[in-house]
């Protein structure tokens, strides 16, 4: 092979290893741009499951306050209902005076 031969060859190799260099930095951008597209998808995730968990909270809190409003006022409700009986026991009683009343 001739020193010509050698230097085509060689320019030739130089501009294969050239583009082959060019095209992996351009590869190793794209990755580095999925990377960082990932990396932000992540923190979004995050902070949704972050605002998830507060959620859950703030509706775990809000079933409990319901549970203690509810106990309340079953409990206002069990107490009026020990007047029925005596508010019965004076309407007998009122209805009763009436009766009189106009009767006699």
């Amino acid at each position: 092979m001739s020193m010509e031969q050698r230097v085509t060859t060689l320019e030739e190799v130089s501009q294969t290893v050239i583009a082959a260099l060019r095209s992996f930095n351009q590869s190793m951008r794209r990755y580095e741009a999925a990377l960082a597209r990932r990396d932000q998808a992540m923190l979004q995730a995050a902070g949704a499951i972050e605002q998830l968990w507060a959620a859950l909270e703030l509706s775990e809190e809000s079933a409990k306050e319901a549970a203690a409003a509810l106990e309340q006022q079953d409990e206002a409700v069990q107490a009026l209902l020990t007047f029925v009986p005596v508010t019965q026991a004076e309407i007998v009683r009122l209805d009763s005076r009436i009766d009189r009343i106009e009767g006699g």
